[in-house]
């Protein structure tokens, strides 16, 4: 795409990536930047990087909220600042890295928002979530809310951008988004932030078993089924250990659970990770495990896979568009904790396996590119400037 857009990005992570959507907007905004493109970025005013930045930054009221429903808040915020700034700003795009947040935007802009889950489209009977989660009440509720909003904002969208074909396929069929609005865009990552984990373990001393989880939101992406599955790994690797970084509210919950399949000794939690140390903490590592209930995408496997680390999913939702069982990876069905303990006790005790899969993980994490990612995001941005167009 030409450069000289004037693209304005609005983001809920910027000075601090908690989650897949922040790593985007860092990987959006750089590039944009370095395609000639002009940015102006609205974020809360707390998330405002330190020093001279390259770009506009606009701040908003930082939410209150600390939980997922922390867009609802900033929904309106966003709505606000835009409609100020329209009055003497043109902007020929404006960007929503999560699309719900696009719900106040003003009808006058062309605006693309990206999809990022599935879990209020696939809201659930409430004795699924009665079933695997602990808050299984408030979370089947705000599912149930998040569902009906979601489908009002991206219907005002001029182009949905979702993160897998998986994804896509939901919003379409739940949501009635017609396919001319409707794109996939896989998530990136840059292989070569998590480059130095291959040389980091290979000095690295040697340690026990070591299997890592990363994420929040503990309970959707797993981490139960981790634990339980740590019970049958360790009545042959008594030493194993599990490492588990991300923050959630659950966690009191988890340790709780640890304590009750007698494996709390095996488990360290680390709380939240920076990007800047994920890299060592892959490379202490020997295999990454995330047996998600439902994941739209998982870019935390392009992750494990750029440092090196053989990786275990769940068959469900976009995993199996990075994941492809004993080519680069190993998949189990979800909630099953012999069959997760299974494929995490070949990888540690079969070399030629762990080191083939880490091989070909390094492969397909290349394939997801950033430069991969903002050619289709241009084409996006055509589409969404012809679609008003014409």
């Amino acid at each position: 795409m030409n450069a000289g857009l004037h693209i304005c990005v609005l983001t809920q992570q910027l000075a601090r990536v908690l989650s897949g959507p922040g790593l985007h907007a860092r990987n959006l905004i750089n590039h944009l930047l370095a395609d000639g493109h002009r940015v102006s970025v609205i974020a809360p005013e707390s998330e405002c990087p330190p020093g001279e930045l390259p770009y506009r930054f606009v701040g908003t009221p930082s939410p209150l909220l600390k939980s997922q429903a922390r867009w609802v808040p900033l929904a309106l915020y966003f709505g606000r600042a835009l409609a100020r700034l329209a009055q003497w700003e043109r902007f020929d795009i404006v960007h929503f890295t999560d699309a719900r947040e696009s719900l106040m935007c003003p009808a006058n802009l062309i605006s693309v928002g990206n999809i990022n889950d599935t879990y209020a489209a696939e809201l659930q009977p409430l004795r699924y979530y009665r079933a695997y989660y602990a808050d299984w009440m408030a979370r089947w509720t705000y599912y149930r809310v998040v569902r009906s909003v979601e489908r009002i904002a991206l219907r005002r969208l001029h182009a949905v951008v979702a993160n897998s074909d998986y994804t896509a396929n939901i919003i379409r069929k739940r949501y009635g988004i017609p396919d001319r609005r409707l794109h996939v865009c896989h998530k990136s990552v840059e292989a070569t932030r998590f480059a130095p984990a291959l040389e980091m373990r290979a000095q690295v001393e040697p340690h026990p078993p070591r299997v890592l989880f990363v994420g929040g939101n503990m309970q959707r992406k797993g981490l139960p089924t981790l634990i339980e599955a740590a019970s049958h790994i360790i009545r042959t690797m008594p030493n194993a250990e599990f490492w588990v970084a991300g923050h959630d509210a659950a966690q009191p919950k988890m340790e709780a659970l640890c304590h009750r399949h007698g494996v709390r000794a095996a488990f360290r939690f680390l709380g939240l990770q920076s990007q800047d140390e994920l890299p060592k903490l892959y490379a202490q590592c020997d295999v990454f495990a995330m047996p998600s209930l439902i994941e739209a995408f998982g870019v935390v496997f392009l992750e494990a896979m750029a440092a090196g680390l053989p990786v275990v999913g769940t068959c469900v939702g976009g995993i199996t568009e990075i994941v492809r069982d004993d080519e680069n990876g190993l998949l189990v069905q979800p909630n099953d904790a012999p069959a997760l303990a299974s494929a995490i006790a070949r990888l540690l005790t079969d070399d030629e396996l762990r080191q083939r899969l880490a091989r070909a993980g390094v492969v397909t994490a290349h394939s997801f590119s950033v430069e991969r990612m903002m050619t289709c995001t241009y084409d996006v941005y055509r589409a969404a400037l012809a679609c008003t167009a014409s």
